[in-house]
């Protein structure tokens, strides 16, 4: 027995045996984990699809100060008749409006006047939080291939677009304070070319230009994302 325990050939043949099992599996093993990663990079990518269809979305309306059915369903207009009132007294407010006028200005600006601002807001936040969630899965996706995958799907765009977004949207809401200020001028007495009037007519002009700026800034970012 001992004799045949060390027989060379048997010896062998077992060493190549257990070689060759271990190929096997190796080779089994690395199949199922590429499978695998391949599965996971897939579904990843589809992610990231459909995240970017989402952000174009979100982003195309919040570029026309819109709205997605979502936001709609959160921030509401006044009523049609109280929309329509207020925007023709706010139109007329370089044209002087009488103390009744006025008055009924300041309670349509509570029910009306902040609306489009808030809606941006709103518009802004759920952007900016679906970029970070695209950001994520492009960070999965990068650990999955195992490189640096930012440039290819425009994050630093995306969040340049979300950041720019987000100071329109401080800068209409600025205005919408302003305006109020000026009714509350108006309401005290004071002339529409009065000291307190002008210098927020300045200020307005100031937030207005700015706005122009970052109108332009959205738009050159846009503008990328669209070539990209």
């Amino acid at each position: 027995m001992k004799l045949l325990q060390n027989h060379p050939w048997i010896n062998s043949t077992n060493a190549v045996l257990t070689l060759l099992g271990i190929f096997i599996m190796y080779g089994t093993v690395s199949f199922l984990v590429g499978d695998r990663f391949t599965e996971i990079e897939n579904s990843t990518r589809d992610k990231i699809e459909a995240q970017e269809v989402l952000l174009t979305t979100i982003a195309d309306a919040t570029a026309k100060n819109g709205a997605d059915v979502v936001t709609d369903s959160i921030v509401k207009d006044c009523p049609i008749a109280q929309r329509i009132q207020f925007d023709t007294l706010l139109d007329g407010l370089d044209g002087g409006l009488s103390s009744t006028q006025l008055i009924e200005l300041e309670r349509l600006f509570g029910r009306c006047g902040a609306f489009f601002s808030e809606r941006k807001l709103v518009m802004v936040s759920r952007l900016s939080r679906e970029v970070e969630i695209y950001k994520e899965y492009i960070i999965q996706l990068g650990a999955i291939l195992n490189q640096d995958t930012f440039k290819e799907y425009s994050v630093e765009d995306w969040e340049e677009l979300a950041d720019f977004e987000k100071n329109r949207s401080v800068l209409s809401a600025e205005l919408v304070t302003l305006q109020d200020d000026i009714i509350t001028q108006l309401l005290a007495g004071r002339a529409i070319d009065s000291t307190e009037i002008t210098n927020i007519l300045v200020a307005v002009n100031e937030v207005q230009y700015s706005l122009d700026v970052a109108n332009r800034q959205v738009a050159e970012v846009r503008s990328r994302l669209t070539s990209s």
